[in-house]
């Protein structure tokens, strides 16, 4: 036979014992509640969202009030040189809304230079090149941020260097001239080897009331050797045969230049372009 001992409770404590057991009969759901909560939190813990796509570093080139118009932009495209290489990277500036950039995403780390050139109609004689390099570093990772830049304003002055811009579709002749008579650059590229002669004449000049030209410096250029007036390439770049130009030019007032050019193929053909402008 099973013996069960028995705990005698008085009567006057059975109250109190039973007030202790229902309060912490009611504690048991909050307990239980409270531990659920906390492993619910402790799982929405566990679970990262994942982070968003770093955004994409653009070299961007914004246009406004102050810039030449938008709608005058053609194309541009940018030329990265890197400090110790000897390949270039060529990319077209992309259009966007008043903007045009390109992304530095696939940039190496490195001191790189954005040799940048963009082109823009003027008028029936000539059109626009507006060019400006930039220096830029990327670090090891790739690069850490944007870079913005003020589109052209025109001037002759500008941190954009504007060049006159020749251009003849049927024969693909393509010619830039300083418009700064203190800056001696031009270039042509031929696609064709059939030019023999290359002929630019500049002039610097102060226009006085009245309209008349005072004329404050003027030189001609001319190469009539055929093939050894450009590269391999049909190209000619030239920082120095205008420099007697430029340095007559020197300190004196100016307001408006005229350049005239000339291409001859020894055959009878032969294209002409001049223009006028003011500073």
């Amino acid at each position: 036979m099973k013996v069960t001992a028995t705990t005698f409770i008085p009567a006057g404590y059975r109250s109190i014992v039973y007030r202790r057991l229902l309060k912490r009969a009611s504690l048991l759901p909050l307990l239980i509640i409270g531990s659920a909560i906390t492993v619910m939190i402790s799982c929405k813990k566990d679970k990262h969202d994942p982070a968003p796509p770093p955004a994409e570093k653009v070299l961007q080139v914004n246009f406004g009030a102050s810039s030449i118009a938008w709608d005058l932009v053609d194309s541009g495209f940018v030329v990265f040189k890197r400090e110790g290489a000897t390949s270039q990277v060529f990319k077209r500036f992309e259009k966007k809304t008043h903007a045009l950039s390109f992304s530095m995403d696939d940039l190496s780390a490195g001191n790189w230079t954005a040799e940048m050139y963009i082109f823009t109609r003027y008028n029936q004689s000539a059109g626009r090149r507006y060019r400006q390099d930039k220096a830029f570093i990327v670090p090891t990772g790739g690069a850490k941020q944007g870079i913005t830049l003020p589109a052209p304003t025109g001037a002759v002055t500008d941190s954009w260097k504007p060049y006159a811009f020749f251009r003849h579709e049927g024969t693909g002749v393509s010619i830039a001239v300083a418009l700064d008579n203190k800056d001696p650059h031009f270039d042509i590229q031929v696609r064709d080897a059939q030019w023999d002669l290359f002929y630019i004449e500049r002039y610097a000049n102060q226009r006085l009331q009245g309209g008349a030209n005072a004329k404050v410096a003027e030189q001609i250029w001319m190469c009539d050797n055929g093939d050894d007036c450009y590269t391999s390439d049909r190209f000619i770049n030239d920082n120095t045969s205008f420099l007697p130009f430029t340095q007559e030019v020197g300190n004196k007032e100016w307001n408006n230049g005229l350049i005239i050019i000339v291409l001859n193929d020894g055959q009878g053909g032969a294209i002409q372009f001049s223009h006028v402008y003011n500073k």
